[in-house]
């Protein structure tokens, strides 16, 4: 098979082992996500024998350079539940592709070059980000093994990564088996999940960074079920009034912010009464929501949480209502290598490659490993249909244009 076959080949293969109509379920540590695992690495197999998978079961695949340093490309193998195929995947297929064209072409690279296939990236399995990547590098906190549970079955993430065949007490001892320090350079391929790209007709992203969040996934305001009729204005106590009024306030902050050119997000995703007690006759007297902050500095980050809790604070004496915002969740934002960035700008130029130089709204492996040290950088492709939905759509068209770029910047020793 050419590159392009080989590449439909490798897509079509595991959204058929994923196949969960509609879409895809690659759930972590799960059978999708554990199938598509082996298949992958049967078929970096064809390429090289240098495989090596770690106590969480992310595998390391390398094809030998000149020099032992390592250039790192790979993603997620996990998706959403009825997500996508090409969330997370396409990064990993396209330093298979890579492989193969080094391994059929006998030529060998300045720089080794590996495949990597991550694991637990998606936080809707597990309440927490970049699971694998964290394994990878060590700096998984092991109190997590036991206390985050998977979504659909209750069951631990220990549990699943033993029963998955890896070993979660390594894990939590930080023991890791790749050779991190002989990571030169990490670049994650990824669809794009917004539309830029696809608006711009630009079939290549190159990322600055990475935004990082904080989350209230488990929020609720409770108040009081009164009656809708019989009780006045300064009786109640109405859950659904303070959410609103939270949203609101949340709203307005963030214009002013976007204003003061802040980058910052802010999206209430969750936002429900409760169905065995709500009625067309009553004030609600609970309101469940979530709430997702997000932003490329540490410092609007903290600002913004600060102004959350006070405008809580406000709108509990206004309504009479109490707020708990539950467990938080985080991820650090990351800034991309600009000496990457630049190659990969220059290069793209030289061989009149269109580009797009953008930052990344979504979070993504590649974080982890900026902040671990390890220069890195994101190559975004355009998608149709924006992510996280079975109507994801990447053609292997534009697939192709940013390999081109990503084979061409390696194999001519740009970077």
């Amino acid at each position: 098979m050419n590159d392009t076959q080989y590449t439909k080949y490798l897509f079509d293969s595991v959204k058929k082992i994923s196949f969960a109509n509609p879409g895809v379920i690659r759930d972590t540590y799960g059978k999708g996500e554990n199938l598509t695992h082996d298949f992958l690495i049967k078929e970096a197999n064809k390429f090289t024998k240098d495989i090596i998978i770690d106590y969480g079961g992310n595998f390391l695949a390398t094809y030998p350079g000149k020099l032992k340093k390592k250039i790192v490309i790979g993603s997620h193998l996990d998706s959403q539940k009825h997500g996508g195929n090409f969330d997370g995947l396409t990064g990993v297929i396209m330093g298979l592709v890579l492989i193969k064209f080094f391994f059929e072409n006998n030529i060998r690279p300045k720089y080794s070059i590996s495949v990597m296939g991550i694991r637990g990236e998606e936080s809707c399995w597990f309440p927490y980000s970049y699971i694998g990547s964290k394994i990878a590098v060590g700096k998984f906190d092991k109190k997590l093994l036991d206390s985050l549970k998977r979504s659909d079955t209750k069951k631990s993430l220990s549990y699943h990564i033993n029963k998955s065949g890896f070993n979660a007490k390594k894990v939590s001892k930080k023991q890791i088996k790749f050779d991190i320090k002989n990571f030169k350079f990490f670049i994650e391929p990824h669809i794009e999940q917004g539309p830029v790209l696809e608006k711009k007709k630009i079939p290549l992203g190159i990322v600055t960074g990475i935004r990082g969040s904080f989350r209230f996934r488990d929020a609720f305001c409770k108040g009081e079920y009164l009656h809708s009729g019989a009780t006045p204005y300064d009786y109640r106590k109405d859950s659904v009034v303070a959410v609103s009024n939270l949203v609101n306030e949340m709203n307005i902050f963030w214009k002013a912010q976007l204003k003061k050119n802040k980058d910052l997000v802010i999206t209430f995703g969750q936002f429900f009464t409760d169905n065995e007690e709500h009625s067309f006759a009553k004030s609600s007297g609970l309101v469940n929501f979530c709430i997702d902050v997000r932003s490329n500095s540490k410092n609007t980050l903290e600002y913004t949480k600060k102004n959350l809790i006070k405008k809580i604070k406000l709108i509990e004496k206004q309504t009479k209502t109490k707020f708990f915002l539950g467990k938080e969740t985080n991820s650090e934002p990351a800034l991309m290598d600009k000496k990457l960035i630049k190659k990969f700008q220059i290069y793209s130029k030289m061989i009149s490659m269109k580009f797009e130089t953008m930052a990344s709204g979504a979070g993504h492996d590649a974080s982890v490993f900026a902040n671990h040290g390890i220069p890195s950088l994101m190559l975004f492709i355009r998608n149709k249909n924006g992510s996280h939905n079975p109507k994801e759509y990447m053609s292997i068209k534009n697939f192709e244009k940013v390999f081109k770029v990503l084979k061409g910047i390696i194999k001519d020793n740009y970077i």
